[in-house]
């Protein structure tokens, strides 16, 4: 009875083949190195270290004037566009519920919604919102794919810089002529006009910041990786 209750265990035999494999993998773990401690490698700094940024100078500082001109455009263009829907939903109140009738608030809603359009011409190119179609860059060479966006770019500066001296042509015209809309509320055109030249002068200014950040290396063409295709 006293051997039964023994705390220790019986002895047990084990095969020669299974304790020579516990001793092989035991020499070979302890014969192995421990891992290296080296920390994940973010990649935004892999990329930073691939790609250093050039220094920061006037060409930084002029680039991001133009850009915030264009954040600031765009949430004129958004307030304008808030603006409208909102005097749309007068001019339905007052048309229908009132019955009675309107005088500005139609043409209001026209000038503000094209002027809208206009001014938030540079904020669209900014985050590259406008129609662009990327099959002919995606299959061509780096070389040539810097030339396309090169050309690219200078057609879009010459386009907006016409539309931006004749829209100021025109505003001008409308001040001196004293040009009023043929309606009852009769808004000076000048007004609604200079969405024109600010729309396009600063869509041209936006060209330009792409262009120059292009040619400098701290853009890519067409915003494509160099390996893409």
């Amino acid at each position: 009875m006293s051997n039964a209750m023994s705390p220790h265990p019986l002895p047990i035999d084990l095969p020669d083949d299974f304790a020579q494999t516990q001793s092989a993998s035991h020499s070979v773990k302890s014969d192995m190195p421990p891992p290296p401690d080296v920390e994940p490698i973010d990649d935004h700094h892999a990329k930073a270290a691939r790609h250093p940024m050039p220094p920061k100078g006037p060409l930084d500082a002029f680039v991001a004037v133009i850009h915030t001109a264009s954040r600031i455009c765009g949430i004129a263009s958004a307030t304008m566009f808030g603006v409208a829907m909102l005097i749309i939903c007068q001019l339905v109140f007052i048309r229908y519920a009132l019955n009675d009738s309107t005088v500005w608030q139609t043409e209001a809603v026209i000038f503000l919604m094209i002027g809208a359009t206009l001014i938030g011409l540079p904020y669209v190119q900014l985050l590259r919102g406008h129609v662009n179609v990327d099959l002919l860059p995606l299959y061509l060479k780096s070389g040539a794919r810097m030339t396309l966006a090169v050309l690219t770019l200078l057609c879009g500066m010459a386009i907006s810089a016409l539309f931006g001296f004749y829209g100021l042509e025109l505003v001008l015209e409308a001040y001196d002529g004293g040009w009023l809309s043929e309606t009852i509320w009769a808004v000076p055109l000048w007004k609604p006009y200079s969405a024109l030249p600010v729309g396009f002068g600063l869509l041209f200014l936006q060209f330009l910041a792409d262009f120059l950040t292009l040619i400098t290396r701290r853009s890519t063409p067409f915003d494509l990786r160099d390996d893409a295709l």
